[in-house]
């Protein structure tokens, strides 16, 4: 994706997701995620692919005393800044993390943002992560859930949101490949339009299990602890960073 189309494109998510996805979420998520990290108050918690922060908010209403945002995009980065400026806000590379060693006490990456590339992108974040946790430090990782995506592989949403404009979207997951592409556009009120496709790479729990083990992280269940089906909602998957390697 060439510069100019990366802006636009997260110009695009921010102005829809913004809109589209309930805060509520955003706060059931971090509850999710904080229970599963059992992690100090006092120790810092980095929210990886933190977007325009609204997982942010609720991991600072929690009573977090050092929350980090990390997210490759200015543009988002800056809006961030705008909705939580209690966090501690760096712009970096999930496979390139600006932190030190052993640095933090605990991770979340919320919807896929470590799988935003290809296989190898995922390993090489999932690595970076490991680098940055704290012997016996958690990951929480969240993502769609993939066999609920192969049962029904193509999607289609058109919506007329007021003060927004026309919001469409089409999905198309490949089962094979385990790759769904999205595609979104926007067209506001005023006739300019946004638009922008998306390649997320998604990976079934045994899958996710052995690229921790390469990284360093082990898989330690997912959540609900009942088996992956068709009917789980979204996959909550929770990793430990192994506690003889520094």
């Amino acid at each position: 994706m060439e510069p100019s189309e990366s802006v636009a494109a997260d110009q695009l998510f921010l102005e829809t997701t913004r809109r589209l996805a309930p805060s509520r979420l955003a706060a059931h998520d971090v509850e999710t995620a904080l229970r599963l990290l059992e992690a100090d108050p006092r120790e810092a918690v980095a929210d990886l692919g933190c977007g325009y922060g609204r997982h942010l908010v609720p991991l600072l209403e929690q009573g977090r005393v050092r929350v980090l945002g990390i997210d490759r995009s200015a543009l988002l980065l800056d809006e961030a800044r705008k909705l939580a400026p209690q966090a501690q806000l760096l712009r970096g590379d999930l496979r390139a993390l600006p932190l030190a060693r052993a640095s933090l006490g605990g991770a979340t990456c919320f919807y896929s943002s470590f799988a935003l590339g290809t296989h190898q992108d995922a390993r090489a974040a999932l690595a970076e992560i490991a680098r940055v946790l704290r012997p016996g430090a958690r990951l929480v990782v969240t993502t769609d859930n993939p066999l609920r995506l192969e049962a029904s592989p193509e999607s289609d949403f058109v919506e007329q949101v007021p003060g927004l404009g026309r919001v469409a979207e089409r999905s198309r997951f490949d089962a094979r490949a385990r790759i769904d592409v999205v595609e979104r556009s926007l067209v506001r009120q005023d006739g300019t339009r946004l638009a922008g496709t998306w390649r997320i790479r998604y990976f079934l729990p045994g899958e996710l299990a052995e690229l921790g083990r390469l990284a360093g992280l082990a898989f330690l269940r997912l959540d609900p602890g009942a088996r992956l089906t068709r009917d789980t909602a979204q996959l909550t998957a929770l990793f430990e960073r192994a506690r003889g390697r520094m």
